[in-house]
């Protein structure tokens, strides 16, 4: 046997392979359709450069919505009833634009993840709906809290890049970059309480705030 097939051969875990098909871009749930406010941040030069971009995901990651998500995540994992923590994943959110993406990328990953997989989830936030979905299907906890936000960041980037003259390369470079930022979040997030979702990246929530009547615009968000 070559070596070539002896890799073929070797056992994948299919529920990584679960996991990585929810969180790929391409999931339906119309996530290229938001920027996360990041349209407003570059339209009113708070993100100039590529390590402008760094230093504002990096925010959002570690001190805003990224790390609060994976508080909802987990959360939601723990909760037999997950709609507990939606309610409170939506008083939570800091604009109408941030509620309504959550929303409807959520809506869109419940119907999509029903009817592939017989599931009989309730219309949730995304990141709730993304937790409580890996509790009924029996996948890691710590694995989904880590792909959710390397999926985050991957998609504020994409968003940059098509706003700004930011390559390919580059690109994946800034998100190489916050690899350590993600696992810094998955950490901190562990045995995570309602009382310790926050966030201190105002700018960001600002952004969202005048995303809401900006225009011309490329994104919903």
């Amino acid at each position: 046997m070559s070596m070539g097939t002896a890799c073929i051969l070797m056992p994948i875990d299919a529920k990584i392979l679960t996991l990585t098909q929810w969180l790929s871009p391409a999931y339906p749930i119309g996530a290229f359709a938001y920027s996360h406010g990041i349209e407003a941040a570059i339209a009113h030069g708070w993100i100039e450069d590529t390590e402008g971009l760094e230093h504002w995901v990096r925010d959002c990651l570690t001190r805003g919505s990224g790390r609060a998500d994976a508080v909802w995540l987990r959360l939601a994992f723990a909760s037999e009833d997950p709609c507990q923590i939606d309610a409170l994943a939506r008083a939570f959110a800091p604009s109408q634009e941030r509620l309504r993406e959550a929303a409807l990328q959520g809506r869109a990953f419940v119907q999509t993840t029903n009817s592939v997989w017989g599931f009989e989830l309730p219309n949730l936030l995304l990141p709730v709906a993304v937790g409580h979905a890996a509790r009924i299907a029996h996948l890691e906890e710590e694995a989904t809290v880590s792909l959710f936000l390397q999926a985050f960041v991957t998609n504020l980037v994409s968003a940059a890049m098509r706003l700004m003259p930011i390559g390919q390369t580059a690109g994946q470079r800034v998100i190489h970059q916050l690899q350590n930022d993600c696992l810094k979040a998955v950490f901190e997030t562990r045995s995570a309480t309602p009382d310790d979702v926050f966030s201190n990246a105002f700018l960001s929530d600002i952004a969202a705030m005048k995303h809401e009547t900006q225009q011309p615009r490329l994104f919903q968000s």
